[in-house]
């Protein structure tokens, strides 16, 4: 491997000092590494995305009417980078194909219903035969087995079943829906994980083995915080939910012109230095922050979101946001998309990048999210159209031009 040595000059206790590292330049991790993903909506098609930007090669395969979320905004991001190909499964024809691609690859992803790929021809079983060093990572609602195994696995219904709803909304009213698809994303950053440590693990003995990532197991490892339950432990009181935050120190608040913004107070020491900032010292003794910054309880946290309110409703937002930073005390704003993608901390870190999406034109969208430094990963080109590649990858396959002719005649790509 090549290397190079880059200098960074500092400043310290004892006057300005030169630091030295090698970087070592290395080939994306993944690369060689080729990848059959049959996964549709969000968490499979962006956990392929993930693998294809650390250089693996990746053919998304999609039925005849393509992939349920083709006018979807976020399908550009999620499939850019691949290769895509038409496949009706459910034909002969069809099946054969994807078994001999899968006998090729080291990873296959699917997010079918349990039990759907196995009567496509596509199952584990099946291609662990033609494969046995095949990485085999299948995405569902609820996983393989349960008594929830076959139910639809849409984002709302693992949310609502795994707190995200219960848990906000206001002290007394319903639980309110979370727009995020936060299951979906979850299980989309576990499944390359997943995939990944399996990678590793064949290279120690030779194996490939089947990994099982869930929409519902995906939110039991983002809310673990909450299913502690031990004798004696804090329970979740009920009735302090709030839509503007569990706190009236961690908590959304407005500015005269309308805007909201977070005030996050997560120790005692922001709130001290609030509390100064805010020229109300007696705050530091007064009963009701007792509990600060997170036991405050009804009716004394509605009592002192109000009184705080009050006093945020004399400024701007971005004049608080500019008062409360230059005292060194957390605060956010409740940003729009637009406002989100030209924060220069964002754009500082290349996380928002431009491509060009045939049909759209100039899109600009979420950079590579995963960071490694010595191994850059790259954004290979923008999502397929339906089909784009289907000769191509059949033509590597050793099929002619006359015989892909014959199956797209007859609706197989």
């Amino acid at each position: 491997m090549n290397g190079l040595v880059s200098t960074e000059r500092s400043s310290g206790p004892s006057g300005d000092y030169e630091v030295s590292w090698a970087v070592i330049k290395m080939p994306v991790v993944l690369e060689g590494i080729k990848v059959l993903d049959f996964s549709s909506y969000i968490a499979g098609p962006y956990a392929g995305m993930l693998l294809a930007e650390q250089g693996a090669d990746v053919i998304k395969v999609e039925p005849p009417d393509g992939d349920p979320y083709r006018k979807h905004r976020g399908f550009i991001v999620w499939n850019r980078s691949k290769k895509g190909i038409v496949l009706n499964l459910k034909s002969p024809e069809g099946k054969e194909i994807a078994q001999r691609l899968a006998s090729r690859c080291d990873v296959i992803i699917e997010s079918f219903r349990p039990g759907v790929a196995d009567r496509l021809g596509i199952g584990y079983e099946t291609i662990q035969k033609l494969n046995p060093a095949v990485i085999y990572c299948s995405i569902s609602g609820f996983g393989p087995t349960g008594p929830y195994r076959d139910m639809p696995g849409w984002e709302p219904i693992v949310a609502s079943m795994s707190t995200i709803y219960s848990s906000q909304g206001g002290p007394e009213g319903p639980p309110v829906y979370h727009v995020l698809p936060l299951a979906s994303y979850y299980a989309a950053l576990m499944a390359p994980f997943s995939v990944a440590a399996a990678l590793f693990a064949r290279q120690l003995t030779g194996r490939g083995q089947r990994v099982d990532v869930s929409l519902f197991g995906a939110m039991l490892g983002a809310i673990s915080s909450g299913l502690v339950d031990f004798e004696g432990r804090v329970k979740r009181i009920p009735g302090i939910r709030d839509q503007q935050g569990g706190s009236p120190l961690y908590r959304l608040y407005q500015g005269s012109d309308d805007q909201w913004f977070f005030l996050g107070l997560g120790n005692l020491g922001f709130f001290t230095k609030f509390a100064i900032a805010m020229g109300h010292q007696e705050w530091l003794t007064d009963p009701r922050f007792e509990g600060a910054p997170f036991i405050i309880l009804p009716p004394v946290s509605t009592e002192v979101s109000t009184e705080l309110q009050e006093l945020f409703s004399c400024r701007t937002r971005d004049e608080w946001l500019e008062f409360l930073r230059a005292a060194d005390i957390p605060c956010a704003p409740a940003a729009t998309v637009e406002e989100f993608m030209d924060d220069p901390q964002v754009l500082a870190n290349g996380m928002v990048v431009t491509v060009e999406q045939p049909g759209l034109g100039t899109v600009r969208e979420m950079g590579i999210p995963l960071k490694l430094m010595q191994a850059q990963g790259e954004i290979k080109g923008p999502a397929p159209s339906l089909g784009q590649h289907t000769a191509e990858v059949l033509g590597a396959l050793g099929y002619s031009t006359p015989e892909i002719a014959k199956l797209k005649d007859k609706g197989v790509i």
